[in-house]
């Protein structure tokens, strides 16, 4: 998969083309005057009409979240769905414990509302997976160089994870620096082959899990079971957009609809380009990483509720947020996050969003509500209220905690536009138990 970021004349605007969804974030409004926002001030100019409701997970209660800094970090690509982030000290881990390859994670499910077309317009519903599969295996690191980790007692078969098998990928966990994810392309006796240089996050003693990823099929219904519109012709279905990056210049991205049978291929799930045409299954068996964000356009009338199951992912991940432009995000947070204990903000340009004291060009972050979206930024302060989070309107001004309480819910997703810095991996907190 590549990744790539498009570059458009129009000053300060960025675009995400999935079809007919185009937006148009300016990165700059008014600066601050005195104590009390400018009436000059002007809301970041992005405008859609976008419907997002959800349920939250009711399975089991949820400890509280640690909010950790991120690492200093570059992105690097790598192969299919999974970018990362590699090449300085990072965090602090705990010790490694003894390997196990048999091990139950909390399970639940999350209702999710798929937004109906209201008077013939399309609606827009930003989800995200947020439960993951099982853990296949877990185990510690016998050693681990750039491409392959060999794995203490592990006796596996012949591409046991990944091939005809399925698409999993590792993660780092209870090592130096936890939270790193790589694809598998190989699997041999006691060793994986990954996609992506791990050894800035990992060494030997350390653990590492391995899971199959999440599936267009699993989670929509390798059926359609959740009764999306179809039909042969692309532009007249309901569409699943599944956002990859940004990166070389533009934005990335997959869009599918469901495809009937046409006496050539079964019904299942297609990508608008049809190169999955002809393919057992079609596009039933495409992964979503967890960091994707997926916006689904229905242009057909009436909701949906897709409910996804899985199990709880514990521990924290990184996430890439690439420089330049919008990034779609999903959230591995089934507790949900807030704004004030996402981590999304550091203190640190180069390891989370850029602040402002004024107002100018700051990072943003976008959050659909129903029909309705919010920008909001990390606010510095300025003596007569403390540095937090603020809607770029200034709405929450005076108000106590400003915009840090605002929820960022499992099984959705929100757009980070990073318009300052390089790149970095979002250090994502999830409980390390329930």
């Amino acid at each position: 998969m590549k990744y790539r970021r498009e570059a458009h004349a129009a000053e300060g605007a960025f675009f995400l083309h999935p079809s007919s969804l185009i937006l148009f974030p300016s990165p700059s409004f008014s600066p601050r005057i005195g104590k009390k926002p400018a009436a000059a001030r002007r809301e970041n100019t992005l405008r859609i009409s976008l419907q997002i409701n959800y349920t939250r997970i009711v399975d089991k209660g949820c400890g509280k979240a640690e909010n950790t800094p991120a690492p200093e970090t570059f992105i690097r690509r790598m192969k299919n769905k999974f970018l990362f982030l590699c090449l300085a000290p990072l965090l602090s881990g705990t010790a490694a414990f003894a390997q196990t390859t048999v091990t139950t994670d909390p399970v639940g499910f999350i209702n999710e509302t798929v937004a109906g077309a209201l008077s013939g317009s399309p609606q827009y519903t930003f989800i995200s997976p947020t439960l993951t599969n099982p853990i296949a295996f877990q185990g510690t690191i016998a050693s681990i160089t750039s491409t392959t980790i060999t794995i203490n007692g592990a006796s596996f078969t012949a591409d046991q994870f990944d091939g005809a098998n399925g698409s999993y990928y590792v993660e780092v966990f209870n090592a130096t620096n936890p939270g790193a994810l790589a694809d598998i392309t190989g699997t041999s006796s006691n060793s994986v082959t990954v996609d992506a240089n791990l050894t800035s996050f990992a060494s030997a003693g350390d653990s590492i899990r391995i899971r199959q990823h999440v599936t267009l099929g699993q989670l929509l219904g390798a059926n359609n079971t959740y009764g999306f519109q179809s039909n042969a012709n692309s532009q007249s279905a309901d569409l699943i957009i599944v956002y990859n990056g940004v990166v070389n210049d533009s934005v990335s991205q997959t869009t599918y609809f469901y495809y009937p049978a046409d006496g050539t291929v079964s019904a299942s799930w297609m990508d608008t380009g049809f190169n999955s045409y002809g393919t057992p299954g079609g596009a039933n068996g495409a992964t979503i990483a967890p960091f994707q964000g997926i916006i689904i356009k229905r242009i057909a009338a009436g909701n949906i509720t897709i409910t996804s199951t899985g199990t709880v992912k514990t521990g924290n991940t990184l996430f890439p947020v690439f420089a330049g432009g919008s990034n779609v995000m999903g959230t591995a947070s089934a507790q949900g996050l807030t704004l004030g204990n996402s981590g999304l903000y550091t203190g640190n340009a180069s390891t989370g969003l850029q602040a402002s004291s004024t107002g100018v060009n700051p990072d943003q972050i976008i959050i659909y509500n129903g029909q309705s979206q919010t920008t909001y930024f990390y606010y510095a302060g300025d003596g007569s209220v403390p540095a937090e989070w603020m809607d770029t309107g200034f709405n929450l001004y005076g108000t106590t905690g400003g915009a840090n309480s605002q929820p960022i819910a499992p099984g959705t997703s929100f757009i980070v536009q990073r318009f300052n810095g390089a790149a970095f991996n979002w250090v994502l907190p999830s409980p390390s138990s329930f």
